[in-house]
């Protein structure tokens, strides 16, 4: 078995009264690889963005649905990465 780990920016546009803000995230996430396939449940991710700053610039943001809304793009980064590479 092989761990691997990976270090991506993921950009996640963010569309809120008129306006289009586009939030660098900073993505690390490691997984194990076996016989060249991932490793069901191996994948751990961390994320990393400033999260104040989008808040205090949307003040009528919720925080959950950002967190929702940046998790799902980040995912779908990572589904794609994980793809191109073969697994």
């Amino acid at each position: 078995m092989l761990w691997a780990v990976d270090k991506k920016i993921v950009r996640h546009l963010l569309e809120r009264d008129g306006v289009l803000v586009e939030i660098p995230i900073r993505v690390s996430f490691e997984y194990a690889v076996e016989d060249g396939q991932l490793v069901a449940d191996s994948l751990t991710l961390k994320t990393l963005f400033n999260e104040a700053a989008v808040l205090k610039r949307f003040p009528g943001l919720d925080k959950s649905e950002l967190d929702e809304a940046i998790s799902a793009t980040v995912l779908q980064e990572i589904h794609e990465h994980l793809a191109l590479s073969g697994l």
